[in-house]
């Protein structure tokens, strides 16, 4: 997970104590949000140009949402990193070819995180210079560090601008210049992938299931009708008053985690006792996100099913219970997922300006989506059609 040769990411730090000195240094302002002005107004400017795009191009005919999702959050994740979208949406295109060249190497980082010896090969210096993407690449993940690595170091300029971005916050925090675009580097290929899979599988699901659908849509309406919804684009807050859409998008993560790849645990020299249950010095603990999220003991025999009210079941303990094991795809204590908020706060407000400007369905009820497994979902023809509203 290491994207810079020279220095180690968040999600690559090994070493406990600058992993540590990492998160102090980003979650408060980074990924939260509470230092980045831009955060809601750049979701908000993709979002406008997301729904003209649609209403443009794709008014009745049938359109890729795995294809769509992935160019909005991309551009998002670029907008509010260093305040300039890519560009995806605009041009309609896989630019670089990012996404198809990221779904081709998808099996090979599966094996490689997987299994010790290719894991051990690939992080070697020489494999890392040999192999890893490079900011001179024209295409894939190379180019997009390139494009990365030159608004850094014009930031970094005695003259630059002030922006209030993410960019401003690392180096508000006296991050290196280096140390400051790995953390980009990885805010923008795996926050961006992630955040698409939730959208669009969850919206896949939504569509497919026509009481899910109408009830979300009636919600929407409603709030709409009752003035609690501002206009053209809604706030966070207001996403969140909606009780039903929080269900929708709950119940697609957890039957279908963005990132399952197993997140391994290390027991320490002394090894560990859990629950009653001793682990060696050394020893690897891992658990599966795709089975935690479809336990029947917790979510009932219907686990299989996409069933978002049943995330408004009257009694607390079993929602809390509900919550806890469904968080966990997102990691927890101070391995949790710092773009948590950033990932909801995207599909909340997605998902409310989609149905309220546009009327959905599948494009082929019985022909569905590719979906593969690898850890991180590779998806694609996720045909839908869109008919914009009158409003």
């Amino acid at each position: 997970m290491n994207l810079n040769p020279r220095v180690n990411n968040i999600f690559s730090e090994w070493d406990e104590r600058r992993h540590e000195e990492l998160i102090s240094w980003l979650h408060f302002g980074q990924y939260s949000g509470k230092e980045v002005e831009t955060l809601e107004s750049g979701i908000d400017e993709n979002l406008q140009r997301l729904l003209a795009l649609i209403k443009q191009e794709y008014n009745g005919k049938p359109l890729d949402m795995a294809l769509l999702a992935f160019y909005f959050t991309l551009d998002v994740q670029s907008q509010i990193a260093f305040g300039e979208a890519f560009g995806f949406v605009h041009a309609n295109e896989d630019l670089y070819d990012f996404n198809k060249l990221a779904n081709d190497k998808f099996s090979i980082i599966e094996l490689i995180v997987n299994h010790d010896f290719p894991r051990s090969l690939i992080q070697s210096q020489l494999m890392q210079k040999l192999m890893a993407p490079k900011g001179t690449d024209k295409f894939g993940q190379g180019r997009i560090i390139g494009i990365a690595q030159k608004a850094v170091a014009e930031r970094y300029r005695p003259d630059a601008k002030v922006k209030r971005d993410m960019l401003d916050h690392f180096i508000a925090k006296r991050l290196s210049q280096t140390q400051s675009e790995a953390e980009l580097q990885l805010q923008l290929i795996a926050g961006s992938d992630s955040t698409a899979s939730a959208l669009r599988i969850t919206m896949m699901l939504l569509v497919g299931n026509p009481v899910a659908y109408g009830r979300l849509v009636a919600d929407v309406d409603k709030a709409i009708a009752d003035g609690k919804i501002s206009y053209p684009t809604l706030r966070y807050s207001e996403a969140l008053e909606i009780e039903f859409l929080t269900a929708c998008i709950w119940e697609g993560v957890r039957l279908y985690p963005p990132l399952f790849v197993l997140q391994t645990k290390l027991a320490p020299p002394e090894g560990e006792t859990v629950n009653g249950v001793f682990y060696p010095p050394g020893t690897q603990v891992a658990f599966c996100c795709d089975g935690l999220g479809r336990r029947k003991d917790i979510f009932g025999e219907d686990a299989d099913q996409y069933r978002p009210d049943r995330w408004l079941h009257p009694d607390l303990r079993v929602l809390v219970e509900y919550l806890r094991t469904t968080d966990l795809m997102f990691g927890s204590g101070r391995f949790g997922c710092l773009g948590k908020n950033i990932t909801m706060m995207e599909v909340h407000k997605a998902f409310v300006e989609l149905l309220r400007n546009l009327d959905w369905a599948l494009a082929d009820p019985i022909k569905g989506a590719i979906s593969i497994a690898h850890g991180i979902w590779v998806q694609e023809k996720m045909m839908l059609v869109a008919w914009p509203k009158r409003i």
